[in-house]
């Protein structure tokens, strides 16, 4: 005799794709946004250049926020890591990716609650989000391989990590319509 599927397998699945896409995806918004602020921000000649590391630090403002002055400086040479190291196209080329990456992140917010509620276009919506999330990843990527050292090391690993979470989601996900696919035939023949 053969199992009858009452898609619940299938929901299961959908539910628990849904779910991971929406917490990853509030994450994402949060750290694209952060990420366009900082390349925002950052622009001019860094500290190092202008040689007022400690200027940059006043007393009130180190006791009100309760770091040291050291911590301050460090803070501040890592703000000239970025300054000294990137391309003249990098700060574009990143805000832009930052921009889209947000979008997309917002995106997928809506699409996995949409997941979650099985709406019919749900799965195709992930798809499209996560592609292009994944094509952020992959641009953002290639970029940072082609800037400086210092660069790389800040934000490969980062880069690399959500790179092979959305190609993990985008996988899950086309596995799950799959499999929904495979049940509905089921049940036809049935």
């Amino acid at each position: 005799m053969q199992k009858v599927h009452t898609g619940n397998e299938a929901s299961a699945w959908s539910n628990w794709i849904g779910i991971t896409i929406v917490v990853l995806g509030v994450y994402l918004t949060a750290a694209h946004g952060n990420e366009l602020m900082i390349h925002a921000v950052l622009d001019g000649e860094p500290a190092i250049v202008q040689n007022d590391y400690f200027q940059d630090c006043p007393r009130e403002d180190l006791q009100r926020d309760g770091i040291t002055q050291v911590m301050c400086t460090q803070a501040t040479r890592n703000t000239d890591t970025i300054l000294l190291s990137r391309p003249d196209w990098y700060r574009g080329l990143q805000m832009a990716l930052m921009s889209v990456g947000m979008l997309l992140a917002f995106a997928s917010i809506f699409t996995g609650v949409a997941l979650i509620e099985q709406r019919s276009w749900s799965g195709i919506a992930a798809i499209v989000v996560l592609s292009g999330l994944l094509a952020v990843d992959l641009v953002g990527f290639l970029a940072t391989v082609n800037s400086a050292p210092l660069l790389r090391q800040l934000y490969l690993w980062h880069i690399l990590l959500w790179f092979f979470i959305h190609a993990l989601l985008l996988v899950a996900v086309l596995a799950c319509r799959e499999n929904e696919k495979e049940l509905e035939r089921q049940e036809e023949v049935l």
